[in-house]
């Protein structure tokens, strides 16, 4: 389920924490519409770095894939928003040649 929603992530442009304290291997089959996945890959791109056309990226504006949500409920599942701490790395800078410590 960790996996699962690392996964996820990509998708719903926001991080997704695994409350459900599940272990194990699992098969999820999500069944999605066109439309929602194109919007779903839309959002990976952005999150990667990928700079897309501004007609491109109102193709999302306000779209919640809700064919996604509703497999995902099928599936047992569901997504809640929620406001918690998350532990993230702040990048400051970058050198092309290391130096020591």
């Amino acid at each position: 389920m960790d996996r699962l929603a690392t996964v996820m992530e990509r998708y719903v442009d926001r991080p997704i924490v695994n409350l459900t304290e599940l272990k194990g291997t699992y098969d999820v089959t999500l069944d999605v519409t066109p439309e929602d996945y194109q919007a779903m890959l839309i959002r990976v791109a952005l999150s990667a770095g990928l700079v897309l056309p501004p007609q491109v990226t109102r193709l999302i504006d306000g779209n919640t894939p809700t064919s996604l949500m509703d497999s995902l409920q099928q599936a047992g599942l569901k997504l809640d928003a929620r406001k918690a701490p998350l532990d993230f790395l702040v990048i400051d800078q970058a050198r092309k040649t290391p130096t020591d410590n």
